[in-house]
């Protein structure tokens, strides 16, 4: 009997043994092949037309991951990495580009002159009545005793500044179009300017410029934040963050989506130096207009220099977190005889913007102003508090001259 319970012990170990190895070497095999199976008769999704855009609301990690991605948000476009073309995007864009070389002329601590160079990127962005306009960083060509630019054909041509604006770091370059060769004509197209607030979080977007001097490059990342706050003692500006690599010699070039539409000219002056792998651009929201104004006027002379006659303060922040003011410059005091006089301005009034251009701080506001010449009629966009609520309202005032103490 004890020999009969012990091979039934023994055959019912073996079997257990049996069972287990099936289970650990061999049962995965066959999950795979059902696994193969089941994916083999499944309907393949349908493949996404040239340059698609999938938009996804709050998608969950891991099923964006089940496709072949190059990003995801939480509330953005996503795009599929095979319906982006760089190649043909830089075809596009690179038309449009100029670098720019510039003598730059300056003096030292003891007065002492001194002359150098200077590089940076330029984007030709229309030509009227036989003169082509291009935009760059005021900080590539500030100073420049002469301006050449090179088109994508590689002729080179000498330019003159129009106008500038160093609180916003923007200036205007013109050409005339009779100076160009045949082979510059067919090689050039003004580039295409898009609505910086169209822009997407997680979107991509595509740097060119002439990155170090070196000649005309391309690199590729995407939108971080479209609203990043630049902040300094002059200037308060809104910007485009992006991973697109954006150095030296990058200034003054283009930020542009994958429509090959330019969303932001390229500021390396605006990047901070202790931060790596983030660049910046100003969007096209914010310098068109300013575009358009310096493309209008010419340079004004410091004693040609329009005045508003008030004095002002910037907007706290504690007033604009604490007490919902808007970000602006609030009118203190309207001096007697002064341009502010003679308009609809009242003490308590917050000036936000100059012709269409935002201000935020004191010098942004006079820079802006003394960018006229006296006798020109500016509209100073207002915030006037009214039954508890702040109204915006466009107020003209035609500037005068600054009369000298």
């Amino acid at each position: 009997m004890k020999v009969f319970k012990k091979i039934i012990f023994g055959i019912t170990f073996v079997l257990i043994a049996c069972g287990t190895f099936f289970l650990v070497y061999k049962a995965p095999s066959a999950v795979r092949k059902v696994k193969s199976a089941v994916s083999w008769k499944k309907e393949p999704a349908p493949t996404p037309e040239a340059g698609q855009v999938r938009v996804t609301a709050k998608r969950m990690r891991e099923d964006l991951n089940k496709v072949t991605t190059l990003h995801y948000t939480d509330e953005a476009s996503v795009e599929l990495l095979d319906e982006i073309d760089i190649e043909s995007i830089a075809e596009q864009v690179l038309p449009s580009i100029v670098t720019v070389e510039c003598q730059i002329v300056s003096t030292d601590y003891f007065g002492r002159r001194i002359e150098g160079t200077s590089a940076g990127t330029g984007i030709y962005i229309e030509s009227k009545e036989g003169i082509l306009y291009l935009v760059t960083n005021h900080h590539v060509v500030e100073g420049a005793k002469t301006v050449k630019i090179t088109f994508a054909d590689g002729e080179t041509y000498s330019c003159t500044v129009k106008n500038s604006d160093a609180v916003y770091d923007l200036a205007i370059l013109t050409l005339k179009e009779s100076v160009l060769k045949e082979s510059t004509r067919a090689a050039i197209k003004p580039a295409t300017l898009a609505e910086s607030k169209e822009v997407r979080v997680g979107e991509m977007a595509i740097a060119v410029g002439n990155a170090l001097g070196i000649g005309s490059s391309v690199t590729v990342g995407y939108i971080g934040a479209t609203d990043h706050r630049y902040s300094s003692e002059s200037v308060s500006i809104s910007l485009i963050q992006t991973d697109a690599a954006i150095n030296p010699g990058n200034s003054g070039g283009a930020l542009v989506n994958i429509d090959g539409e330019v969303i932001g000219i390229n500021s390396s002056k605006l990047n901070a130096t202790d931060i790596e792998g983030m660049g910046f651009a100003i969007p096209m929201s914010v310098a068109v207009p300013i575009i358009r104004d310096l493309e209008q006027k010419e340079r004004v002379r410091e004693n040609e220099q329009g005045f508003l006659g008030v004095v002002i303060s910037a907007v706290s922040e504690d007033e604009i977190n604490n007490l919902g003011w808007p970000a602006g410059i609030r009118i203190n005091e309207i001096m007697e005889g002064g341009a502010a006089s003679e308009s609809d301005l009242k003490v308590g009034d917050i000036i936000t913007g100059v012709n269409d251009v935002p201000v935020v701080t004191t010098e942004q506001l006079q820079s802006r102003i003394t960018s006229y010449r006296y006798g020109t009629t500016v509209t100073l966009t207002v915030q006037r508090m009214e039954d508890g609520v702040f109204k915006t309202y466009p107020i003209e005032v035609t500037l005068k001259e600054r009369k000298s103490d």
